[in-house]
């Protein structure tokens, strides 16, 4: 899906997703506090996570029909991105390496 883009739809797609990520990460820096990455962190695990899943989904054979499934599933990664690298982060911090 994302291969398939043209170039100016890929910039438009990546700044979209950086722009909400910004302010989503703006908002999670406000809630976690020091658990988390601060805003730009945020950022860029959010976006990382968001692209990097569905890559990851298109890689392993599956084709995205509707634009609404690929946000969702690039949302739930994010999510999910953010999670496991806060939970290993408290893990860290908790066992001080």
């Amino acid at each position: 899906m994302l291969w398939n883009l043209s170039f100016v739809w890929l910039c438009m797609a990546v700044a979209s997703v950086a722009i909400l990520s910004f302010l989503l990460g703006l908002c999670m820096d406000a809630i976690m506090g020091p658990d988390g990455f601060g805003p730009i962190g945020n950022t860029v695990v959010l976006i990382a996570g968001f692209f990097l899943t569905i890559a990851l989904y298109n890689h392993v054979g599956h084709k995205f029909a509707d634009l609404r499934i690929a946000t969702t599933y690039g949302l739930a990664g994010a999510f999910v991105t953010v999670a496991l690298l806060a939970g290993l982060k408290a893990i860290g911090s908790r066992l001080r390496l």
